[in-house]
Parts: C-alpha cells; structure tokens; sequence
C-alpha cells in the first residue's frame, strides 16, 4: 500500500512523463491526462488492477498481492535459419523503471506510456548503469539466462524472480507495432519457476500492453533483435 508522499509523488509523475516522453519523441502526440489539484479521495483503498483482457480473449485474473509495477523498455531476441523462415523467439533483454506510483495516480496515463517509449532511445545494455526514463527511477533488469529462463531482477528491492510462462493472449487489435512495424508481442503470465530456482519476493508478473517486439520476416540466417516496451506488473 503505497504511502500519501508516494501518491502525490505518482501525481507529479505523470506531468513529468508525459512531458518528457512526447517531447523527446517528435511523432508522439501531446497526452492530456486530467490532473486533480486537491487531495486524492481513493488511491489508499483502490489497488490498480493489470488490463487482462485484450478483446476476446484475457488472462488470469491476479490473485496474489501487488508488489511492483513497471515500465520495460529492451528488445526481444529471434534467430532465423534462413530467408523465408520463421522466426524463432530465444529471449529478451530489457530495462525496466518503476511505475508504481504513477500507476496508482491514473492507470490510464501509464497506459499511455509503453508506445511512446518504444520510440525512445535503448538504453545502455549494462547492470552497473541505472538511468532513468524520463522521471521513472530504475527497477531492475529483464534477461533470459543460459537455460532459457526468464529473469527478473528487481535488485533495488532486493527481489528477484525467476520465471516460465504460464499463459499468453495475443495483443489487442491496434497495438503499437513499434519501431520496425512488425507488431506489439503477445500479453503474458509468467510464475514463479521453482524447482532449482529460488525467487526471492516475487512469485508473479504479467506482461501486458506491449508495444513492438513481433518478430520480423526472416531475410537470411542469423539472429534478429526487434525493439519493444510493455507495462510490467509484478505480485507477491
């Protein structure tokens, strides 16, 4: 349960991002998000719920009790055996910055956020930089390790989960194609893998309103990388 300095945080929030990511991005349209200038009224009661469903089909419903909320922005690995060729998904890499309070402020503002930062510049593919997307403060880091499994490491607050896929939908009809036009990757969710594994304050997160990332037409063999960004919500 977020904090009241963190609810008028996430309300400064969304000015600020706004702002800066449709200024930094020229194709971007101006957001307008209507702001409250007095107290909030429900926040403190009112828990923000991941958007599940994606047209006809939707996801499980969250269960568990919400921990992080999240912005990611990378790009999604494939490799190709040749021209013509479909192209194999063989992980992912991304940044991912923390949307928790601008979440709890107007879930609508930070659904406004993933397509106009797939325009974005990446960011530096390196675990010791901890930049910032526009006021979003760095969370962690998303990657697949040797094995395959998806990881997510939130190591500012110190947790950490390692994760399989539980279910996917495809992306609603008019999802940001991203950069490369080849379409918005599918909503996902993920669990706690277990096993071997040992997550640590996380047990699940859903991937969801996803921008770019589709694997693109197989040109020739080798491995493609496709931009992307999506909303990133944890649970515990």
């Amino acid at each position: 349960m977020p904090s009241i300095y963190k609810i008028f945080k996430g309300i400064i929030l969304i000015n600020f991002t706004l702002f800066h990511i449709s200024s930094a991005n020229p194709s971007a349209l101006i957001l307008e998000c209507a702001l409250t200038t007095t107290k909030p009224t429900s926040p403190l009661e009112t828990i923000p719920i991941p958007p599940i469903n994606a047209g006809n089909t939707q996801l499980s419903s969250p269960i568990m009790t919400l921990a992080h909320i999240a912005v990611g922005r990378g790009i999604q690995n494939y490799t190709c055996t040749g021209p013509g060729a479909a192209p194999v998904a063989i992980g992912a890499v991304a940044t991912l910055y923390d949307a928790t309070s601008l979440a709890y402020v107007s879930g609508n503002c930070l659904h406004q956020v993933p397509p106009r930062a797939v325009y974005l510049p990446l960011p530096p593919p390196t675990f010791t930089h901890t930049p910032k997307l526009g006021p979003l403060p760095f969370l962690g880091h998303h990657f697949f390790d040797a094995a395959g499994t998806p990881v997510f490491d939130l190591s500012p607050k110190k947790s950490i989960l390692f994760a399989e896929k539980k279910s996917s939908i495809k992306a609603p009809l008019g999802a940001n194609k991203g950069p490369a036009e080849t379409g918005a990757v599918d909503w996902l969710f993920l669990t706690d893998k277990g096993g071997t594994y040992t997550s640590v304050g996380l047990s699940q997160v859903y991937r969801v309103v996803t921008a770019g990332g589709v694997g693109p037409t197989c040109l020739g063999a080798g491995v493609e990388t496709v931009e992307y960004a999506a909303e990133y919500w944890f649970y515990k």
